[in-house]
């Protein structure tokens, strides 16, 4: 799930800052076991700023055509060093 979690943030901190990124910092919050057929995670940007991006993603298993929520997180996702971010 941490895995899933972090490429979610990282994708929508990328997107928000529109140039390569990694992640500074993230926080995992376990829920529940992710006992289902696949996982799936949503992410958005909450704050944009010059070089980095606050994000938050939730993380569901999908059990029987429903999505049930097993985990929440929060990161920070930075431009790469030698990157120029994009003004927000």
């Amino acid at each position: 799930m941490s895995y899933t979690a972090d490429n979610a943030l990282t994708y929508a901190g990328g997107t928000a800052l529109g140039v390569p990124v990694v992640t500074s910092e993230f926080k995992i919050n376990y829920l529940r076991p992710a006992l289902g057929e696949r996982l799936v995670a949503r992410a958005h940007a909450v704050y944009i700023g010059k070089s980095q991006a606050v994000c938050r993603c939730d993380v569901f298993f999908v059990k029987d055509g429903k999505e049930l929520l097993c985990a929440v997180a929060q990161g920070t996702i930075a431009a790469s060093p030698g990157s120029s971010a994009r003004s927000p």
